[in-house]
């Protein structure tokens, strides 16, 4: 098996969290039973629900891949009458998923409320929205203030690019991003990293594999590890002098993707 099919292997039945419809289906089950207990506990202080994230974008990796993979919702509240602090609204969250939740782990993790629930984590964002010339959303800052938000603002943009450049080559190569910034322990934000990626020039007749090294290159090609294991990767695919020698290749492309078998 060439580099590039295993590569979307990996992609597209490892690092995915819904392999099928049966597992999707099931942490949908899971979101809407959260929102039904949510609702049934806080009733009108909640104007909706809006679930957000790499969940929605379907680039969210297993937890095994990513230990702060997470389900991401927000709860939007009322705020006709009385627009509280951002952590009154999360002890609320706590409360009703801490007693609705005994036997599972739920928690308030600055600026949200963590629940493991059926090995799936759910972080839950509360929010406020005001309606003047549109929708505008404010989430908790890490200064406990409100700050603003536009939820799922490049779900579209990621769903037109991967149509367009084909194979899937994006969302796979977003995947493989993430598993290699979760293994390097983080430098980058998942969500801007998603962003930066998407803001890339896609040239056509690429595939996964090569999408991914230019990628990597663009977003953290001057790290030392990453920059070392580029430069190997590209020297072992030969030129004109040298023969290609894919397994060295392979052996670099596991440094950067340690789960890669």
């Amino acid at each position: 098996m060439s580099i590039n099919n295993k590569l979307v292997a990996f992609a597209q039945n490892e690092l995915v969290l819904s392999h099928n419809d049966t597992e999707r289906d099931k942490i949908k089950a899971s979101l809407t039973q959260l929102e039904k207990v949510l609702g049934n506990k806080l009733g009108g202080e909640i104007k909706e629900f809006i679930r957000f994230g790499s969940f929605t974008r379907n680039t969210i990796l297993p937890r095994k891949y990513d230990p702060n993979s997470d389900v991401d919702l927000m709860v939007v509240f009322n705020t006709n009458f009385n627009r509280y602090n951002p952590g009154t609204y999360r002890k609320w969250l706590l409360d009703v998923v801490s007693a609705a939740y005994p036997d599972s782990i739920s928690k308030k993790d600055f600026p949200v409320v963590k629940l493991q629930l059926n090995h799936i984590m759910f972080d839950i964002v509360p929010a406020y929205c005001e309606e003047y010339w549109g929708k505008s959303f404010y989430i908790p800052s890490s200064s406990d203030r409100w700050q603003g938000t536009t939820p799922n603002d490049i779900n579209e943009t990621l769903t037109t690019k991967n149509v367009n450049y084909g194979n899937n080559v994006i969302r796979n190569t977003i995947r493989l991003c993430k598993h290699w910034n979760a293994f390097a322990g983080y430098p980058l934000g998942s969500y801007l990293m998603e962003k930066d990626i998407l803001n890339l020039i896609f040239w056509g007749d690429e595939d996964t594999y090569e999408r991914f090294l230019k990628t990597l290159n663009s977003i953290a090609g001057n790290r030392p590890g990453v920059r070392q294991a580029l430069d190997y990767i590209n020297q072992y695919k030969g030129n004109s002098w040298t023969a290609p020698n894919e397994q060295k290749q392979f052996e670099w492309l596991q440094r950067l993707l340690p789960e890669l078998k």
